[in-house]
């Protein structure tokens, strides 16, 4: 009991460090940073490099494909080590999701198997775009890290990959190493959101969580500004905060200001996902106010062009801060409650997204009031990617 109370007061601290003050930044060095010429390189980082290579020029087309080393098929082996390759956000972020035992045996059997059917064109198809824009990124986390993750992953539990995966396991790998990725992914997709990445083969309950958070971010929005409420009430929550609500904020950039807005979803709780979605256009209103509803979703609520790229974490996070005292008032009971439960209980999320898209309030609504769209599904594995066409915009935004 007391070592319990004893993690519990560690982790508030944690949480109270992060939040006033931000993780610190690790002086990371990039993957494929070379040793110039006539230099030593340091002893305390050179014997854990077994390969390093001359980063592309990412402003040339040609150089970034060729930065990307085609794969035709997935690394059989575990990884070679980068110069850097745990951080200090890496370790927070494992201690916050709560992963203690890695188990590289087992990891190492799922790579050593061959491209999962079915997924290993959809999964290659999205990691040559993941973050393609992002210079920090792509000088750190290869092509080949991120396909092993994802395939691994359908392997080991028999889930079907979905779009916006790559995304998260992205995020993991650039301030761990794979294997904690690895571990670290899972336990996201498996536990902490369940609801945002499921996906069965009628198509019933597709990103269910995801497409209930865009609701729940547009009635934070009602609830806490109607003046930029109403100046985008003619547009469709889903138009713009279902891309944002279901990469977790990752069409956001840049990427190192991304981080910090995962540094608060791990310490507070991803169900807090909708709420940083309504604080980012509550931080930019005045940019909103300024334009007319159609023309923003062809510039700054462009799924490729969100904010023009200028996220500012400290200020999102000060104003998601703000909200949730609001929410937390008992006037808002329901959309707080409805906010904590619908990134893992699927009765919940599927519950707002019926309300919403139907106007009507079942006391008790549950998968059987989804309309079946099985009919629509051209064979068994087409609906486990998620395949819509809102889906298919989000991931190409969030990949560049």
């Amino acid at each position: 009991k007391k070592r319990h109370e004893h993690a519990n007061r560690f982790a508030v601290n944690i949480r109270k460090e992060i939040l006033l003050n931000g993780c610190p930044e690790d002086d990371i060095i990039a993957e494929t940073s070379h040793v110039p010429a006539g230099t030593t390189p340091n002893p305390a980082t050179s014997n854990q490099t077994t390969q390093l290579k001359t980063p592309p020029n990412i402003n040339d087309a040609n150089g970034m494909a060729s930065g990307r080393r085609l794969l035709s098929k997935i690394g059989g082996s575990l990884p070679v080590m980068r110069r850097v390759e745990d951080t200090l956000r890496g370790k927070l972020w494992r201690l916050l999701l709560g992963i203690s035992n890695l188990d590289a045996n087992d990891y190492k059997n799922q790579i050593k198997k061959k491209e999962v059917p079915h997924y290993y064109v959809k999964i290659r198809g999205d990691t040559k775009r993941t973050f393609l824009t992002s210079e920090e990124y792509n000088s750190r986390v290869s092509e080949e890290r991120l396909v092993r993750v994802l395939n691994s992953f359908v392997h080991r539990y028999n889930k079907p990959y979905c779009q916006g995966m790559d995304a998260i396991a992205a995020g993991l790998l650039y301030v761990m190493p794979e294997l904690d990725s690895f571990a670290s992914f899972s336990i996201l997709i498996n536990s902490h959101f369940p609801t945002y990445f499921y996906s069965d083969h009628t198509r019933k309950k597709d990103l269910i969580g995801a497409y209930a958070g865009s609701f729940l971010a547009w009635d934070i929005l009602k609830v806490c500004d109607r003046e930029i409420f109403n100046h985008l009430k003619a547009l469709p929550p889903h138009t713009y905060f279902f891309p944002l609500v279901a990469s977790f904020q990752a069409i956001s950039q840049p990427f190192t200001a991304l981080q910090r807005l995962w540094d608060f979803l791990f310490c507070f709780g991803v169900h807090l996902n909708p709420v940083l979605a309504t604080a980012q256009i509550l931080v930019n209103k005045k940019l909103l106010l300024k334009e007319a509803p159609p023309h923003l979703l062809q510039g700054l609520l462009s799924q490729r062009k969100w904010m023009n790229y200028r996220l500012d974490a400290r200020a999102v996070i000060d104003c998601a801060m703000h909200l949730i005292i609001l929410l937390r008032d008992s006037k808002h009971k329901k959309l707080w409650d409805n906010i904590a439960r619908h990134s893992s209980d699927f009765e919940v999320a599927i519950q707002i997204k019926v309300e919403h898209e139907t106007g009507v309030s079942y006391k008790a609504i549950t998968s059987a009031h989804l309309p079946d769209t099985s009919a629509a599904t051209h064979n068994g594995h087409s609906s486990s990617n998620g395949t819509t066409a809102a889906t298919t915009n989000t991931t190409t935004a969030m990949n560049g």
